[in-house]
């Protein structure tokens, strides 16, 4: 790193403090404003914001490892969550947006009855503000300090104090008016980067054409061989995986971006957006340069740190800078979010709720700044603790698992209730603790392991809706009327509002035809795209024909209104 270099960091991180300090009145007027930005958000600003914070500093060094370790299909581990992300654009954007929530963990309190329904959401609010995302979190400054130490040999803590510190700085001062605010800028510096080392390092490969040469085949594949543990790997990842992950309907991160924007519309135009954004273009970077990577460095100890290492060795002096920057962009974008939410849940859904009830909205403020100290120092304990990226996000997906199902149910079927989610919780965390600790499955493939989470689990929530009461039906009656989700699952409930929609199953039906076509398009689109880039250009004009026609079959007029 030169002088040069540095200079561009420093202007960076100067520039996302100072939309900290712009942002920090207007966060400070109140809690609307400080967690959901006014609820006034375009869907431009809020898909690229969702787009941002999914494109960590962790992600290029997970695809990357995965590349290396197995070959270009081995990115179905998360490209199945194309489904998943086509479920929230034509089922879930409108609905979230239409409760008018703060947090994804609100909706408890609108959806069940009795005190089972409060003890769900604050445990909940905890749940995920110190477990689940302070492991999202680990895994993101984790990235980071494997970056820090090949471009500059910092230690741990020396990395996870100096990427983090700018970062909760203008986090605490200007809450989700700063998230989304950097997302933006940081968003096009992240893809810059990503870009710019994805062509250096294919120049220095050889170029494409080379790097096919000499590859073994499997590599550039992007499906496996039918056949053999990847294959299997790849049906549990399409069949299991992205239904089952507690983020099924949308998660805590998304629907804080739906929340957010100005109407259904927006939402649904935002999530749209960024699932195209999000798997059709930003993949390819990545992938291109993992594939690279390969030629140039055979053999690298730590196949996720080879990313970082190519930033040192190919880039000159200024790209190099703007290549950290870009480094920095990803991780504070992804870090400041999910400071963010965690803040948002522990006040809005526990703190506000159950310890320190009617408050002014400064005070509670100010609870969400100081719980971003709290949890980010708690974050740092575990991230010192965990060397190894991908093996964090796989224990994530486990972990997560089994709860998914009755996140989307809960919408469509009126039978569940709060025990549902208690059970699917408990039985969850319970399975994932034996499968993964226990000897018994020291040797057992992920896939079977994560089947065996998932199918405990439901068995023991489904149980348990049907040996316990249903919710209240003024409740139930409330939150159809607010969310008018549709569908055969509500009928005893719209037996007794005669403002129900009364055509039964059709709009669901509809709405999964549009899922299907969907699913159809980006599949294609993503695909397609990473066909061409590659120089394989009559699969990729067979893919993106598909895409074309898909999408030619779901637009049309008013479709997106």
């Amino acid at each position: 790193m030169q002088p040069a270099d540095w200079l561009i960091v420093a202007l960076f991180m100067a520039a996302s403090l100072a939309v900290g300090l712009y942002f920090t009145r207007r966060a400070s007027s109140g809690l609307g404003e400080f967690f959901l930005s006014g609820r006034n958000l375009p869907w431009w600003l809020a898909g690229t914001s969702m787009a941002a914070t999914s494109f960590s500093a962790d992600t290029p060094l997970y695809v990357t490892g995965l590349v290396r370790e197995h070959g270009i299909y081995e990115n179905w581990q998360w490209w199945c969550f194309i489904l998943s992300g086509m479920l929230s654009v034509f089922f879930f954007a409108r609905l979230w947006r239409r409760l008018g929530i703060v947090t994804d963990v609100e909706l408890i309190n609108l959806r069940y009855s009795g005190k089972e329904a409060s003890v769900l959401r604050g445990f909940k609010a905890l749940y995920f503000s110190f477990a689940i995302h302070t492991i999202i979190k680990a895994q993101v400054i984790l990235a980071m300090a494997k970056i820090m130490d090949v471009a500059l040999g910092w230690g741990k803590w020396e990395s996870i104090g100096i990427s983090s510190g700018v970062t909760i700085a203008y986090t605490m001062l200007s809450g989700y008016w700063g998230v989304v605010t950097t997302d933006f800028l940081q968003f096009i510096i992240a893809m810059t980067g990503a870009v710019v080392l994805a062509f250096a390092a294919s120049a220095r490969a050889g170029g494409i054409a080379h790097i096919e040469a000499v590859l073994p085949a499997h590599v550039m594949r992007f499906f496996p061989s039918p056949g053999g543990a990847a294959f299997m790997a790849f049906l549990g990842y399409i069949s299991l995986s992205w239904w089952s992950k507690y983020s099924s309907d949308g998660g805590g991160v998304l629907v804080q971006r739906m929340a957010s924007s100005k109407d259904e519309k927006q939402s649904f135009l935002a999530t749209l957006y960024f699932n195209v954004v999000t798997f059709a273009l930003r993949t390819w970077p990545w992938v291109i340069a993992a594939l690279a990577s390969l030629v140039l460095y055979p053999r690298f100890a730590d196949s996720e740190a080879v990313y970082p290492r190519m930033m040192v060795d190919l880039l000159p002096v200024g790209l190099r800078g703007l290549m950290l920057a870009s480094f920095f962009a990803a991780f504070m974008s992804c870090l400041s979010t999910y400071l963010n939410l965690s803040s948002a849940y522990f006040v809005n859904d526990f703190y506000k709720p159950f310890v320190r009830k009617g408050k002014d909205d400064r005070h509670y403020i100010n609870v969400a700044r100081v719980m971003v100290l709290v949890l980010s120092a708690a974050t740092a304990i575990i991230t010192y603790n965990v060397s190894s990226i991908i093996g964090v996000f796989k224990f994530l997906i486990a972990f997560g698992s089994g709860t998914g199902l009755v996140y989307i149910m809960r919408w469509f079927w009126w039978r569940v209730n709060a025990w549902s989610e208690i059970s699917a919780l408990i039985s969850s965390s319970l399975a994932t603790a034996v499968v993964y600790l226990s000897r018994t499955f020291a040797h057992t493939p992920y896939y079977d392991r994560l089947a065996l989470i998932i199918g405990f689990s439901t068995a023991v929530w489904v149980a348990v809706t049907f040996l316990t009461k249903p919710v209240e039906m003024e409740k139930l009656k409330d939150f159809y009327r607010r969310t008018k989700p549709g569908g055969f699952g509500w009928g005893p409930v719209k037996a007794v509002l005669p403002e129900a929609d009364r055509t039964g199953a059709g709009a669901l039906t509809g709405a999964l035809t549009q899922w299907v076509l969907g699913c159809v398009f980006l599949v294609g689109l993503t695909i397609g795209m990473g066909e061409a880039v590659l120089g394989f250009y009559l699969s990729a004009f067979l893919w993106l024909l598909a895409s074309a026609l898909t999408a030619f079959k779901l637009y049309r007029p008013g479709a997106f209104s």
